[in-house]
């Protein structure tokens, strides 16, 4: 597998969409819709052995891979056809069950040609479209077609010129239940019927708003004729075509031709997304990432990128929708000769979001990419987003934990964690100074207030995630600490006896499985804060222990100090004890004795 396919495949979201293979020189060579593109891609790639050679031919020319996420998988299907249809990947032919795509096949050899369902690409004049994914609904689109524009469905040879001698029983059934015009019997011209073979290709290239026009001008000349069945039969087709219109990805309030486009941002990291809409039909999505952005307003960076993007270029769509207006709006507008639409509610509206959210996971991809980490340690980030269903990767994640011994040398440590890695720059410790006595929640309320009064020093980093070590006490204690600043942070907690995870806000914990790789980077963060604050505890209290009166005492070194500390205890027992008392110590002569004790009393030790 070639690396840029291994990373690739790290980053694919679980959602539903359509993937785009291509070989070394970027042609499109595979396009295919999955519920969920991360195990469907996946799969390509973790066979052991194949069922096709094809198959393995397949996987051996991909060089990289795209893909473009939707909202559903049904719009996936119907997007997977768009894009068939557009590039006509040379491996969309063959099935994994060792069949072959179905096409559609206008017979253009033919005076009268007919459409048929086909598995084989032959070289003739005949139009293919296709392939499509399900035998059943191509099928379907069949039999709609009959009904729409009542063509033959027989085999039988039918000159170009037919003479209609008036013997109309010569046709078949079809003719009888009016699903054929019967061009058998000349009861259709060439002309007519060919303008119908027509309006059926604007109809598979998805140019429906074409074809009503058509017939819609043909009912009213028919009708101006007082060919008023004729007038009916036109007026039938446009309905059912109206009808079918609506079902398709895009609403028939949708404009034929617009770009959607999308911006995410996330640190210095910026990507717009462009999906282009053509007769109704999302086609194309196309994406750039921009540089230095990261002081930029929005409206500024879409005004910028749109007049770069736009300026000089031929195919100009007359409408742009995006999430907000740009900057110089008027402007831009005049130049381009489009309109720019903002839309609030609809279709329209999920169009936008559909491209923010694909512009969101490229910067997500992007920033996962310049990890050089483990496997483990890419699936750890992304996986603890989608347990925790958060808005975004917690690619930075503060942890805080506090330590005390019966109430004395009371400390809170807060480790830092960046792209499941420590970061150890950005490690604080605190030494609590406002709680009396033993109070964890108190001790914990501190920490993350403190904490957070120097987010806006340039040498400290804002978290994507806090962690608190504990349970809904410590929590809470944090929480409210959260909510007297203007930070929008995720809060959670980790629980050691049960490893339960609760949210901010919610009663309910979160069970994470304990073979998860999110569970185990909460832990492993939470076990740093654990031991970060043990460490700085026990240095306290050892300092404490190596700091005392011995110390201002000349001729009393560290070794001596050490000796009478571990023999007595204290720097007070050492005061009350006798000269007996202390000579019996090894090492401690009379004269070390007298002097440690004359100083001690003269300092007033109590």
């Amino acid at each position: 597998m070639k690396p840029a396919i291994r990373e690739k495949l790290k980053l694919i979201p679980h959602n539903p969409g359509v993937y785009l293979m291509k070989n070394n020189k970027g042609t499109i060579i595979y396009v295919g819709k999955a519920k969920n593109l991360k195990k469907r891609v996946s799969s390509y790639f973790n066979r052991t052995s194949f069922d096709l050679p094809r198959t393995e031919v397949l996987v051996g020319r991909i060089s990289n891979l795209d893909y473009i996420v939707t909202r559903s998988e049904l719009d996936a299907l119907i997007l997977e056809d768009t894009l068939i249809k557009k590039h006509r990947p040379k491996f969309n032919v063959s099935l994994k069950d060792d069949k072959r795509y179905p096409y559609l096949k206008i017979t253009m050899n033919d005076a009268f040609p007919r459409i048929i369902v086909t598995r084989t690409l032959a070289r003739d004049d005949s139009k293919y479209f296709g392939p499509y994914t399900e035998a059943h609904s191509v099928r379907n689109m069949l039999i709609l077609l009959e009904k729409i524009f009542k063509l033959r469905t027989c085999s039988k040879f039918i000159p170009r010129e037919v003479k209609n001698d008036g013997t109309e029983d010569r046709a078949c059934l079809n003719f009888q239940i009016n699903k054929c015009d019967a061009p058998c019997i000349g009861n259709i011209s060439y002309e007519e019927y060919r303008e119908r073979i027509d309006q059926v290709i604007l109809f598979l290239k998805g140019k429906t708003d074409a074809i009503i026009s058509q017939l819609r001008s043909q009912m009213e000349n028919a009708s101006e004729s007082r060919q008023y069945e004729k007038a009916s039969q036109y007026r039938d087709q446009i309905l059912e075509i109206t009808h079918v219109t609506r079902k398709q990805i895009m609403s028939n309030q949708s404009p034929a031709d617009a770009d959607v486009i999308g911006i995410a941002r996330y640190e210095s990291e910026c990507c717009t997304v462009i999906l282009k809409i053509r007769d109704g039909k999302l086609i194309k999505k196309e994406h750039y990432f921009l540089e230095n952005t990261q002081h930029e307003t929005p409206a500024l960076i879409l005004s910028r990128f749109i007049t770069h993007y736009y300026h000089y270029r031929e195919d100009i769509p007359p409408i742009l929708m995006m999430q907000q207006e740009p900057e110089d709006n008027v402007l831009i507008q005049e130049l381009l000769k489009s309109k720019i639409h903002i839309p609030q509610r609809g279709d329209k509206k999920k169009l936008v979001d559909m491209a923010k959210h694909n512009a969101f996971l490229l910067v997500e991809e992007k920033k996962l990419a310049h990890i050089k980490s483990s496997q483990r340690t890419v699936f750890a980030v992304k996986e603890l987003k989608e347990k925790l269903h958060l808005a975004r990767l917690p690619r930075k994640i503060a942890a805080f934990d506090v330590s005390n011994l019966f109430g004395k040398e009371a400390v809170a440590s807060m480790v830092f964690f960046f792209n499941g890695k420590p970061k150890k720059s950005q490690y604080r410790r605190f030494k609590i100074k406002m709680v009396p006595g033993i109070d964890d929640y108190k001790m914990m309320n501190e920490a993350v207030t403190r904490y957070l009064s120097h987010l806006d020093d340039k040498d400290v980093e804002q978290p994507d995630l806090i962690l608190i070590d504990g349970g809904k006490g410590q929590l809470s204690a944090a929480k409210k600490a959260l909510e007297k600043t203007t930070y929008s942070i995720s809060l959670f907690s980790l629980a050691k006896r049960l490893e339960e995870i609760f949210e901010s806000g919610k009663k309910e914990p979160i069970i994470i499985p304990k073979t998860s790789y999110a569970l185990k980077l909460l832990q492993q963060i939470r076990d740093e804060a654990h031991r970060f604050a043990i460490t700085y505890h026990k240095n306290l209290r050892d300092k404490k222990t190596r700091y005392s009166e011995l110390d201002r005492i000349e001729g009393i070194g560290e070794k001596r100090k050490m000796l009478l500390l571990s023999y007595f205890g204290s720097v007070q027992k050492i005061r009350d004890a006798t000269v007996e008392d202390l000579c019996s110590v090894p090492g401690i002569s009379s004269k070390i004795t007298e002097l440690v004790l004359r100083s001690l009393n003269n300092n007033g030790v109590k």
